[in-house]
């Protein structure tokens, strides 16, 4: 099968994604070309790619020159099936591919808010929208609450065509890893408690809730030194730390570069707060539960789907403090050994390879005849 896929931000979740899913064996027989719109990003990506089911083509330029560039490809190849990832890229597909009778395939890594469309112009931009991916052969929504939401904002897409298949992730990797002595490697003393920050720095992600719960132990009163690891690079890293400082916590925080051996971090960790105010349907703690590390969870869309049925406290979002309490009583009274018990049953929820099986059978179930 001949695929033209565009990202047009391999970042982040994306990025995550594609490293993930087409390692696994079910895309032998698939040969993609990945259009992507920045010079620099196609080395970072060969990395993990694998060269063999991968031609990654950079398009210099704006969203212009990436519509132009996956039209001219549409007409000049004998493709079966254009994917794109991200809502902004599959506008942009279907725009490219007017008259062209190629399916398209349009995953969804994100989630609407109520926020999205404010005022009289983001009603025009929703209608817009709308109209664009009316024609959209498939949609494949990352998780099941992403799927009902984008059902229920998106009215011109027949439920039919939306399709909820839940992110995976290499859990035996992260289940088999050899921890890092985190306190031996930062010169922190044995009786330090470690709670881990993981992913880019926005405002979705709730890191300064985290801050102000942090603060609030620290200012209640608390038997061994906290200190956060942060992993996260991105976003509004900057300001983010700023407000640390303004809180008078910059003792407590600590940036790390990053690391190829986040497996190993998180194994070295006490517990990974994760107070998000919405997610599609995060990969991060997926990764942690097949650790067999303790995880506290917010119950926002898509994260609170991962959570569900596992040992991990969930908290109410956006509220700092429910997150201080949990926090004081996952470090005060470690349940390390539930979560070990645990993590046999998130490798076997989370593997990455049934979410590819059936991606791949969805590539089966719309391909069309190369145009």
């Amino acid at each position: 099968m001949k695929i033209l896929m565009v990202a047009r931000w391999p970042v982040g979740g994306i990025r995550t994604f594609l490293r993930y899913v087409y390692r696994e064996s079910v895309f032998d027989d698939c040969s993609i070309v990945l259009l992507v719109p920045e010079e620099g990003l196609e080395a970072d990506l060969d990395a993990f790619l694998p060269s063999e089911r991968f031609a990654i083509e950079t398009v210099p330029g704006g969203e212009r020159e990436l519509r132009k560039a996956v039209r001219r490809r549409l007409k000049s190849s004998n493709f079966d099936l254009l994917h794109s990832h991200g809502l902004k890229t599959g506008l942009l597909c279907e725009i490219a591919r007017m008259g062209r009778r190629t399916p398209h395939i349009l995953t969804v890594h994100d989630v609407f808010l109520d926020s999205t469309f404010p005022g009289p112009k983001g009603a025009i931009k929703k209608l817009v929208l709308e109209q664009a991916l009316r024609r959209v052969t498939a949609v494949h929504a990352v998780g099941e609450d992403c799927a009902m939401n984008f059902a229920s904002h998106v009215s011109t897409v027949p439920k039919s065509r939306v399709h909820a298949i839940s992110n995976g992730v290499d859990t035996r990797r992260f289940a088999e890893a050899s921890p890092i002595d985190v306190r031996h490697e930062l010169g922190l003393s044995a009786d330090t408690r470690l709670v881990g920050f993981f992913g880019r720095f926005l405002a979705q992600k709730g890191f300064r809730i985290r801050v102000n719960a942090i603060g609030r132990i620290l200012r209640e009163g608390f038997d061994h030194p906290i200190v956060v690891l942060t992993f996260g690079w991105g976003g509004y890293i900057r300001e983010d730390y700023q407000y640390v400082e303004e809180q008078g916590l910059k003792d407590y925080f600590l940036q790390q570069p990053h690391t190829d051996e986040a497996e190993r971090w998180i194994k070295g960790l006490d517990v990974v707060a994760m107070p998000s105010r919405w997610e599609a349907c995060p990969l991060l703690p997926m990764e942690v539960l097949a650790a067999g590390v303790p995880i506290i969870g917010t119950d926002c869309l898509g994260l609170r789907e991962v959570l569900s049925g596992t040992p991990a406290t969930v908290v109410s979002t956006g509220d700092e403090q429910a997150l201080a309490h949990a926090l004081r009583k996952e470090l005060e009274r470690p349940r390390r050994g539930e979560f070990e018990s645990y993590s046999p049953t998130a490798v076997e929820r989370f593997a990455v390879s049934e979410s590819a099986r059936r991606l791949r059978s969805l590539y089966s179930q719309v391909e069309g005849p190369g145009q």
